[in-house]
């Protein structure tokens, strides 16, 4: 289930899911998955990633803040968007993220 989001003047307009998510165990803030360590309290250890989780992290955050912003997610003046996938990894990516939905297995 996707989330609106936006950031004035920051060019990041879209829609984030629960994969492209995860929580600091440290101290429970939502962080882009991309992040390597929390930008809230700067945690470099173990992430929630369960997309159940995620799911209602994101809807205390939306309750919260109004909407999922870039800014919730990670530190503005380090973020850099990621390189466009190619077809290939989407297209993995995507078979991966189904057969978790049907087997019920965790992410790593």
């Amino acid at each position: 289930m996707a989330r609106e989001t936006g950031y004035p003047g920051q060019g990041k307009v879209g829609a984030y899911e629960e994969h492209e998510l995860k929580i600091c165990d440290l101290c429970g803030w939502l962080n882009l998955d991309t992040n390597e360590q929390c930008f809230v309290c700067g945690w470099r250890g173990h992430f929630e990633t369960d997309e159940l989780r995620v799911k209602d992290a994101m809807d205390l955050a939306t309750r919260r803040f109004g909407r999922l912003e870039l800014q919730h997610l990670t530190d503005l003046r380090t973020y850099r968007r990621p390189a466009p996938r190619h077809w290939t990894v989407h297209f993995r990516l995507s078979w991966r993220r189904l057969w978790r939905k049907l087997v019920g297995t965790k992410r790593k």
